[in-house]
Protein backbone atom coordinates (compact mmCIF):
# COMPACT_ATOMS: atom_id res chain seq x y z
CA UNK A 1 0.00 0.00 0.00
CA UNK A 2 1.02 3.56 -0.79
CA UNK A 3 2.00 6.10 2.03
CA UNK A 4 -0.34 8.46 0.64
CA UNK A 5 -3.26 5.05 1.02
CA UNK A 6 -1.98 4.50 4.27
CA UNK A 7 -2.42 8.19 4.85
CA UNK A 8 -6.01 8.34 3.60
CA UNK A 9 -6.95 5.50 5.80
CA UNK A 10 -5.57 7.06 9.16
CA UNK A 11 -7.40 10.03 8.56
CA UNK A 12 -10.79 8.51 8.08
CA UNK A 13 -10.05 6.67 10.98
CA UNK A 14 -9.67 9.81 13.00
CA UNK A 15 -12.81 11.53 10.96
CA UNK A 16 -14.62 8.52 12.32
CA UNK A 17 -13.69 8.78 15.78
CA UNK A 18 -14.51 11.95 15.85
CA UNK A 19 -17.33 12.05 14.37
CA UNK A 20 -18.30 9.22 17.00
CA UNK A 21 -17.23 11.38 19.83
CA UNK A 22 -19.38 14.80 18.44
CA UNK A 23 -16.54 16.72 17.42
CA UNK A 24 -15.50 18.43 14.46
CA UNK A 25 -12.14 18.12 12.81
CA UNK A 26 -10.76 18.96 9.12
CA UNK A 27 -8.20 16.55 7.94
CA UNK A 28 -5.87 16.65 4.89
CA UNK A 29 -2.92 14.82 3.38
CA UNK A 30 -0.30 16.77 1.32
CA UNK A 31 3.24 17.56 1.03
CA UNK A 32 3.96 19.85 3.73
CA UNK A 33 6.87 21.90 1.76
CA UNK A 34 3.85 23.12 -0.19
CA UNK A 35 0.96 23.35 3.15
CA UNK A 36 -0.05 27.28 3.21
CA UNK A 37 -2.71 27.25 6.19
CA UNK A 38 -4.26 30.94 6.26
CA UNK A 39 -2.93 32.83 9.16
CA UNK A 40 -5.02 31.99 12.79
CA UNK A 41 -7.43 29.48 10.92
CA UNK A 42 -7.18 26.60 13.05
CA UNK A 43 -7.86 26.15 16.93
CA UNK A 44 -5.08 23.10 17.60
CA UNK A 45 -2.14 21.94 15.59
CA UNK A 46 -0.52 18.32 16.20
CA UNK A 47 2.63 17.17 15.18
CA UNK A 48 3.75 13.59 15.97
CA UNK A 49 6.91 11.87 14.58
CA UNK A 50 7.61 14.98 12.02
CA UNK A 51 11.02 14.59 11.36
CA UNK A 52 11.87 17.09 8.94
CA UNK A 53 15.11 18.41 7.40
CA UNK A 54 16.31 21.51 9.81
CA UNK A 55 15.03 23.91 6.69
CA UNK A 56 11.61 22.75 6.26
CA UNK A 57 11.09 21.71 9.49
CA UNK A 58 11.27 25.79 10.50
CA UNK A 59 9.28 26.72 7.87
CA UNK A 60 6.45 24.03 8.89
CA UNK A 61 6.74 24.89 12.79
CA UNK A 62 6.80 29.15 11.42
CA UNK A 63 3.59 28.37 9.29
CA UNK A 64 1.95 26.47 12.00
CA UNK A 65 2.10 28.89 14.92
CA UNK A 66 1.12 31.46 12.19
CA UNK A 67 -2.51 29.46 11.46
CA UNK A 68 -3.23 29.12 14.92
CA UNK A 69 -5.61 31.26 16.36
CA UNK A 70 -5.08 33.20 19.60
CA UNK A 71 -5.60 30.76 22.45
CA UNK A 72 -5.23 28.06 19.92
CA UNK A 73 -2.63 25.03 20.86
CA UNK A 74 0.14 23.61 19.62
CA UNK A 75 0.99 19.85 20.77
CA UNK A 76 4.28 18.19 19.56
CA UNK A 77 6.01 14.94 19.86
CA UNK A 78 9.64 14.05 18.57
CA UNK A 79 12.56 12.03 19.24
CA UNK A 80 16.06 13.87 20.30
CA UNK A 81 19.41 13.04 19.33
CA UNK A 82 19.87 10.56 22.45
CA UNK A 83 17.25 8.47 20.60
CA UNK A 84 20.10 6.78 18.45
CA UNK A 85 21.72 5.47 21.93
CA UNK A 86 18.76 3.46 22.21
CA UNK A 87 17.82 2.22 18.46
CA UNK A 88 13.77 1.78 19.26
CA UNK A 89 12.72 3.46 16.49
CA UNK A 90 12.90 7.04 15.03
CA UNK A 91 15.17 8.40 11.70
CA UNK A 92 18.82 7.25 11.85
CA UNK A 93 19.78 10.95 10.74
CA UNK A 94 20.72 13.06 13.82
CA UNK A 95 19.39 16.11 11.78
CA UNK A 96 15.90 14.99 11.68
CA UNK A 97 16.18 14.76 15.69
CA UNK A 98 14.83 17.64 17.78
CA UNK A 99 16.41 19.71 19.96
CA UNK A 100 14.68 21.32 22.77
CA UNK A 101 16.52 25.01 22.34
CA UNK A 102 16.41 24.79 18.48
CA UNK A 103 12.48 24.16 19.05
CA UNK A 104 12.09 27.68 21.53
CA UNK A 105 13.37 29.36 18.24
CA UNK A 106 11.08 27.74 16.10
CA UNK A 107 8.04 28.19 18.14
CA UNK A 108 8.61 31.53 18.62
CA UNK A 109 4.87 33.17 18.98
CA UNK A 110 3.97 30.67 21.41
CA UNK A 111 3.56 30.46 24.78
CA UNK A 112 5.43 27.00 26.03
CA UNK A 113 2.87 25.21 28.75
CA UNK A 114 5.49 22.50 28.35
CA UNK A 115 8.90 21.71 26.88
CA UNK A 116 10.24 18.65 28.25
CA UNK A 117 12.86 16.06 26.88
CA UNK A 118 12.03 12.64 28.48
CA UNK A 119 12.08 9.19 28.25
CA UNK A 120 8.92 7.12 27.86
CA UNK A 121 8.38 3.53 26.81
CA UNK A 122 6.36 3.56 22.89
CA UNK A 123 4.68 0.71 21.35
CA UNK A 124 4.06 1.49 18.32
CA UNK A 125 4.41 -1.44 16.21
CA UNK A 126 7.60 -2.96 15.37
CA UNK A 127 9.16 -0.15 13.74
CA UNK A 128 8.53 2.16 17.28
CA UNK A 129 8.89 -0.57 20.01
CA UNK A 130 11.13 0.27 23.44
CA UNK A 131 12.22 2.87 25.72
CA UNK A 132 12.73 6.01 23.91
CA UNK A 133 14.07 9.59 24.40
CA UNK A 134 11.18 12.21 23.07
CA UNK A 135 10.89 15.81 23.25
CA UNK A 136 7.10 17.01 24.34
CA UNK A 137 5.60 20.19 24.07
CA UNK A 138 2.42 21.88 24.77
CA UNK A 139 2.29 25.63 23.42
CA UNK A 140 0.00 28.56 23.05
CA UNK A 141 -0.55 31.10 21.07
CA UNK A 142 -1.15 34.06 23.15
CA UNK A 143 -4.58 36.13 23.25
Amino acid sequence: MLAQDLSAVGLAKAEALARSRGVNIETSCGDLAAFQPAPQSVDLVVAIWMHLPPPLRAQVLHRAVAALRPGGHLILEAYTPRQLELGTGGPPQLELLWEPETLRGELAGLELLVLHERRRWIEEGPYHHGDSAVLQILGRKPT
